[in-house]
């Protein structure tokens, strides 16, 4: 039975805030940067201000993805 290597995946799942969310880019930068595989989550208004550099990011080489998820504002009785 032979093992196969497995990359490291990290999620990063900054809090709704700039001042969150850029330290958090960098951070997944740095681990993609060192092979390993790194998905940032965040809202879609959110991704909007961070996918042109994360498409640079992936351009030059890194393993680097944002994945969005729906935030409940109407639910939470929040203005879209």
């Amino acid at each position: 039975m032979g093992h196969e290597a497995r990359q490291l995946h990290l999620f990063f799942f900054p809090l709704m805030a700039q001042g969150h969310t850029i330290p958090m880019i960098d951070i997944a930068r740095l681990f993609a940067d060192r092979g390993t595989k790194s998905t940032i989550i965040t809202t879609p208004l959110n991704a909007m201000h961070i996918a042109e550099s994360i498409d640079e990011d992936k351009k030059s080489g890194l393993d680097i993805h944002v994945k969005t998820i729906s935030f409940p504002a109407v639910e939470a009785g929040l203005p879209e």
